[in-house]
Formats: C-alpha cells, sequence, structure tokens
C-alpha cells in the first residue's frame, strides 16, 4: 500500500510544461484557486497516533509527498522545516517527492542531511533538452 501526503496545496506555473498541470485543472474542477498556496489539514499526518500510540501510518509504507504541489515551492519555506522534521523522525517510511524546482534543492534540505537521508527519494521532472539545460 502507499500513502499520499499533501502537506500545502496550491502551486504557481513555472514553465510551458505546466500548461496542462492536473493540479491546475483538478482544482478548476472543485472551485478551488490552484494559485493558492496553503497548508492542508494532512500536513501532521506521518507523525500522527492511533489511540495505542502506534502511528496511523504503519512502518514500511511509501509516502508520496506533495502531490498537489512543488515540495521545494518557495511559498512553502516556512512550513518546510517542519515538514523535514517529521520525515526524519520517521525513518520506516520512505518518502518520495518529484519537483520541477530541482534548482532550490540545496536551499530547502534541512541541516544533518549530509550525502542524503535513506528514507526519502528526490525526482525531478524535465520537459525537454531546453529545460534540462536551464
Amino acid at each position: 500500500m502507499s500513502i499520499t501526503w499533501n502537506l500545502w496545496h496550491g502551486c504557481h506555473k513555472l514553465s510551458p510544461g505546466c500548461a496542462n498541470c492536473y493540479v491546475y485543472r483538478t482544482d478548476t474542477k472543485h472551485g478551488r484557486d490552484p494559485a493558492v498556496v496553503q497548508k492542508t489539514g494532512q500536513f501532521s499526518l506521518p507523525v500522527r497516533k492511533k489511540r495505542n500510540g502506534s502511528y496511523a501510518i504503519g512502518p514500511g509504507e511509501v509516502v508520496y509527498t506533495c502531490f498537489t504541489s512543488d515540495f521545494l515551492l518557495p511559498d512553502a519555506d516556512e512550513w518546510r522545516p517542519e515538514a523535514w522534521e517529521m520525515i526524519r523522525q520517521r525513518q520506516d517510511l520512505t518518502f518520495l517527492f518529484i519537483t520541477k524546482r530541482i534548482d532550490r534543492l540545496s536551499v530547502c534540505l534541512p541541516s544533518g542531511w549530509g550525502d542524503g537521508w535513506d528514507n526519502v527519494v528526490v525526482g525531478c521532472t524535465v520537459e525537454n533538452q531546453e529545460r534540462a539545460a536551464a
């Protein structure tokens, strides 16, 4: 099983590859403004616990992170340190996020990142050679 963790919602189109973005299409269909970036009620999902004290998300899960936005979006800079802390706490989960803003990765990494964390997988979308070289 896999889990989707949408910490914040909303985004800003970055390039021509964003023209048909599913976030914009879905938000528009549901009457939401996709350009408004805001924290979601799911923000603390990985560290939520059940009544018995165990985590709501069991160990070993893949957590698809921030699929209604971009994890490296500048609008989320103030919330990201708390997100990184939750990811650090849950070494028993694998967090996957995909970004179009890979150029921001180095400024968005948490202290203690070193050579990376074994429980984090970062993907980058590249729409064409011209954008890849930018």
